[in-house]
């Protein structure tokens, strides 16, 4: 792709501008940093609204290092490579995208955590209550056996006869036997009556009638101390018979609410283990925390593999092409560009490795430009894309410059330089390199 012509009307600060670009190397120059940054933003918005912002940011529009000292400026090419090699997008700070998911991943663990905590005690308490409804139960059962052995020993059986039945019997043969000897009394009161008329009248005796006498005075005597026993007998037992009503009627009210409060703690536990079994159930769901960890650490897994795919399908190439820019422009001077598994940036001159804290701001504006050019030829494999420039040369030594600008025509690359120094223009003028000149009013 080539811009060869704008016709810019009625865009932000500008109301009617016409501009013919060529192929090769462009210089917009302007004092006025306003005008040329409403053109690059024409620009964009016109020609680059289709594609990816990756490929615009890195591909197409390349600004300045805005790092004021050599430490900054190191820390910002780093972070810069460490971005292409992990994601093809110098712009992404993966280290920083890795840490915000592991806070977000330790703030839901510790959810998922307490929320574990509490589900877990709660399913304990359950369990406890469940332990204490079924001992409570036991006991009743305890007590209901209780209460049928105390109704077994109240019915006096034998057989299969009831205690009532048995009392009643009882009670009956002391009545009989009672009212027996009552009635013995009367029979010897009379027999003794009889029997001294009867004897006065046949045997005229005293002694005959004394002994008639004494007689029936002792049966009727032993009569009466039986018919006594017996009466004593049997009001005892109706003492009795009231006493095991009684006792039947408290063990009844004792078994119905016994059995009563039975039903209802078999209620409350069945109740309570449906609503453990609810809990079993939903332990084997994820809660929403859960599938938040899961979802996060997904990512994470996604993003380390795709960023180790990217880093050996691009980033390598992206150090190769970056190290064969920077031999070009510096004439063999620093030859590879290499970084590390913690990120640090060194390069090779001639037998030794340098670190870049060891090079001059020369040198690291040139490793950036090597960079940023190759970073942009591999993002646009498919098609060349024009390449703009904003005012990257301004801490460029001349020697350097004129080194760049030689091997940017070399590349038959569109490349316009946005610019408010003549530096550039004046390099290509006694470089003897055709450019397009815009000069901005």
């Amino acid at each position: 792709m080539i811009i060869r012509h704008l016709n810019i009307k009625n865009f932000g600060t500008i109301n009617d501008r016409t501009l013919e670009f060529s192929p090769g190397i462009n210089v917009l120059y302007g004092e006025n940093e306003n005008e040329r940054t409403t053109i690059h933003t024409y620009i964009k918005s016109m020609f680059f609204k289709d594609i990816s912002e990756v490929i615009s940011d890195n591909a197409v529009f390349v600004g300045p290092l805005k790092s004021a000292t050599e430490q900054d400026l190191i820390r910002e090419l780093q972070k810069f490579m460490a971005g292409c090699q992990g994601t093809g997008d110098g712009a992404m700070d993966l280290g920083r995208a890795m840490q915000m998911l592991k806070m977000s991943r330790k703030g839901y663990q510790v959810q998922a955590e307490r929320k574990q905590k509490e589900t877990e005690q709660e399913r304990q308490k359950l369990l406890t209550k469940m332990d204490d409804i079924r001992n409570e139960l036991n006991e009743i059962q305890k007590e209901l056996v209780q209460i049928d052995e105390k109704e077994g020993s109240l019915r006096m059986r034998p057989g299969d006869e009831s205690g009532e039945i048995i009392l009643d019997e009882r009670m009956a043969e002391a009545k009989a036997r009672r009212n027996g000897f009552a009635m013995g009394m009367l029979i010897s009161a009379f027999a003794g009556i009889f029997g001294l008329i009867l004897s006065a009248i046949i045997a005229d005796s005293i002694a005959v009638s004394l002994t008639v006498a004494v007689a029936a005075a002792g049966l009727v005597g032993l009569c009466g101390k039986k018919q006594m026993k017996y009466a004593r007998e049997f009001q005892k037992r109706i003492r009795m018979k009231k006493r095991w009503i009684s006792r039947q009627e408290k063990l009844k009210c004792s078994k119905e609410s016994l059995r009563q409060d039975c039903d209802e703690k078999e209620t409350e536990l069945r109740n309570i283990q449906e609503e453990y079994r609810e809990y079993e159930e939903n332990s084997c769901l994820p809660t929403s925390e859960e599938r938040e960890l899961q979802a996060l650490n997904m990512a994470m897994e996604t993003i380390e593999r795709l960023s180790g795919n990217i880093h050996l399908q691009f980033g390598r190439r992206l150090q190769t092409r970056t190290s064969q820019i920077l031999r070009e422009v510096t004439g063999g001077k620093y030859q590879d560009v290499l970084m590390d598994a913690a990120c640090h940036m060194t390069v090779t001159a001639g037998d030794g490795t340098v670190a870049l804290e060891h090079l001059s701001r020369g040198t690291l504006e040139l490793i950036y430009f090597a960079m940023r050019m190759a970073a942009g030829e591999l993002l646009c494999q498919e098609e060349s894309l024009p390449m703009i420039l904003d005012n990257i040369f301004g801490m460029y030594e001349e020697e350097d410059l004129a080194a760049v600008l030689r091997w940017m025509y070399k590349e038959k690359r569109q490349i316009i330089i946005s610019t408010c120094s003549k530096r550039e223009m004046e390099l290509l003028d006694r470089e003897e390199i055709p450019c397009q000149k815009l000069i901005l009013s």
